[in-house]
């Protein structure tokens, strides 16, 4: 079995095999990642889409270290892009009719929260970080690189975070 450094290597040189090969091995880490830090499914396969498209035209930047490191790393930059455009989309209508929220219909099965629900309570950071280093099973020192924050700040963001799921999913009766 060839190792990702060589098929990337062969996917730098232009061979469409062993690129097709890398998103098949990493595709489902890719999806997973982009769809914890968005809280649209539609956004997240499009995150995902732009995140192999990129990562095959930057294929030759590729310099080693584990591959997944490297496409966990494109990702999160596709994400802060899509999180940009949304923010300049992002305009306040003061003539909007505010609907109340009825909990019964949203929720029909009452307070029980699914792990998608308790990440997306996180505050962004955490969220971030967790799905860096718990979901798609990044290093801390690899999910630093990726957002170019410091070591402690990912270590101590990914402690809270994870101790406020375990307390979110206790509350729940989900874990």
């Amino acid at each position: 079995m060839r190792t990702d450094p060589d098929l990337a290597a062969d996917a730098a040189r232009g061979s469409d095999s062993a690129f097709a090969e890398l998103v098949r091995r990493h595709q489902a880490r890719v999806r997973g990642m982009s769809r914890r830090l968005t809280a649209s499914s539609g956004d997240a396969d499009d995150i995902a889409q732009a995140t192999f498209l990129t990562a095959w035209q930057k294929i030759g930047t590729y310099a080693g270290g584990t591959f997944a490191a490297w496409i966990c790393t494109i990702c999160y930059r596709e994400f802060l892009q899509v999180r940009r455009r949304q923010k300049q989309e992002i305009e306040f209508d003061e003539t909007a009719e505010i609907i109340p929220f009825d909990r019964s219909q949203a929720d029909p099965t009452g307070d029980r929260m699914d792990l998608s629900r308790a990440l997306a309570k996180l505050p962004e950071a955490q969220r971030i970080c967790v799905t860096l280093c718990v979901a798609a099973s990044l290093s801390h020192r690899e999910a630093a690189e990726a957002t170019g924050w410091p070591l402690g700040t990912i270590k101590s963001h990914v402690t809270r975070g994870v101790a406020a799921l375990r307390k979110h999913l206790a509350a729940t009766e989900v874990a």
